[in-house]
């Protein structure tokens, strides 16, 4: 055990008697109790004006600075009964892994390929109870992994599909397959996920490529271009692939080696295949399209729209924040109510966690100081925790932070407009109707508690 030294003793004891002498009600504050105190006020009638508005495209794909490579795809059209529809697919290749194949067509019959990929519970979203059908088609075109590519690319595919899969989605139970072992096959346990057997005659070629082509990536992509992985069928919901998974997102090819032995080789996706998301939404005839059509009418200012993936964003003005000056803010909160729809999907989940930008200029968007500065100082995972704008399935309103913000505001220092976002948009297709400020009952307010000086 470390001892104190005499001096060590003697700093001890003066701070204890520093701190008994302080914890005195005639010596701390003394000087402040004359009538000098902070004069704390409250005001929360400040006026606010919102609208909901489209998106920008959505990049999807981009390698090298400011790279975007993607994990988790969504799949479905989602027929949306207060959002429209919303229709996503997906466009991918897959590569030989770290072992070359040897598929020789003199020794080896094709038995199936099969997708392999596991459904992400937590980024799908809506009525999951449904059946939803799939189909995967071979693509014409290649995918170039030096391109950006966004939401709006599109590429030419075969005209026959290589599968039509129909399915309830299992995210939980795991599947018992046979699987080749020891020039064999014997039953394996596997975790939820979803195959989709493809047509073998389409595939076949694969196994008769010879070695410059099957094992050199620049050659294989070029005969074997990828697949697309398209909604067949409409759903209250949407689907979220893990595209990938290093051990589960797999091309398996099953084949027979001489006859009698039982083999399979599986192709990946790594980090540096692009993997594209096209997705669109149609708004015409539902009730965020009548909103997005007129976004400066007065009926715009009672409900906020808000939606992931390439969905509808809203901005919230604030006219006349320069009406506070000569005040110090000490808290701005902004409340934003979550209202149900007549008619919506029972029980469906508000989105998790949304933030703040403002304009720098007619295009270019940074975010808030609110946001900014916690990141900065901890982590990007914590600035929801001070900035908030999170919610949970039982959550009534959201709030937000927006303090160093409305300083700045005040002073004159950035614009009035602030533009909310779904956070991590690109997979997540969740989506909340929002209270505004001319709602009749439950009207998004700010909350400011100030000093003034």
């Amino acid at each position: 055990m470390k001892k104190l030294t005499n001096s060590a003793l003697w700093v001890l004891y003066l701070s204890i008697f520093a701190l008994i002498s302080c914890n005195d009600p005639t010596v701390i504050g003394s000087d402040l109790l004359s009538g000098d105190q902070l004069d704390i006020e409250f005001i929360d009638t400040l006026t606010l004006k919102a609208k909901t508005v489209p998106n920008d495209s959505l990049v999807v794909w981009r390698t090298g600075t400011n790279s975007v490579i993607l994990s988790n795809f969504a799949l479905g059209d989602f027929q949306d009964p207060i959002f429209g529809r919303t229709v996503s697919s997906i466009y991918t290749q897959f590569f030989t892994n770290t072992s070359r194949p040897n598929f020789d067509p003199t020794k080896h019959t094709l038995d199936s390929v099969v997708l392999l990929v596991p459904l992400n519970a937590s980024l799908s979203y809506g009525n999951l109870d449904e059946t939803y059908t799939v189909e995967v088609y071979e693509m014409s075109d290649v995918l170039n992994a030096k391109s950006t590519y966004t939401n709006f690319d599109s590429f030419a595919v075969n005209p026959a599909p290589l599968a039509t899969h129909s399915f309830i989605p299992n995210f939980t139970d795991s599947i018992t397959v046979m699987e080749p072992s020891s020039d064999t096959v014997r039953e394996v346990r596997l975790p939820a996920h979803l195959r989709i057997k493809l047509d073998n005659a389409a595939m076949s070629r694969i196994l008769s490529m010879d070695s410059l082509t099957i094992n050199v990536d620049s050659n294989f992509v070029k005969s074997f271009k990828g697949l697309w992985l398209k909604p067949a069928s409409q759903n209250k919901g949407m689907l979220s692939l893990n595209m990938r998974s290093s051990t589960q997102t797999n091309l398996r090819f099953y084949y027979t080696e001489s006859g009698t032995k039982k083999k399979s080789y599986d192709f990946h996706s790594f980090s540096g295949n692009p993997i594209v998301l096209h997705q669109q939404n149609y708004y015409g005839g539902s009730i965020a399209g009548d909103f997005l059509n007129t976004p400066n009418s007065a009926q715009n200012d009672s409900l906020i729209f808000l939606q992931g993936l390439n969905g509808v964003n809203f901005e919230l003005e604030i006219p006349y924040a320069e009406d506070l000056n000569g005040i110090i803010i000490n808290k701005a909160e902004l409340i934003l109510p979550i209202l149900s729809l007549p008619g919506d999907i029972a029980d469906i989940t508000p989105v998790a966690q949304m933030y703040a930008t403002e304009y720098v200029s007619d295009t270019s968007l940074i975010v808030i100081d609110d946001i900014y500065l916690p990141i900065r100082n901890l982590s990007t995972d914590d600035f929801g925790k001070y900035f908030g704008g999170k919610a949970g399935a039982d959550d009534i309103q959201y709030k937000i932070s927006l303090s160093a913000h409305m300083q700045k505001m005040i002073a004159g220092k950035t614009t009035k407009t602030l533009r909310f976002t779904v956070n991590n948009r690109t997979e997540s297709p969740t989506r909340v109707v929002l209270g505004g400020p001319s709602h009749s009952e439950f009207p998004a307010k700010l909350r400011i508690s100030y000093t003034k000086y």
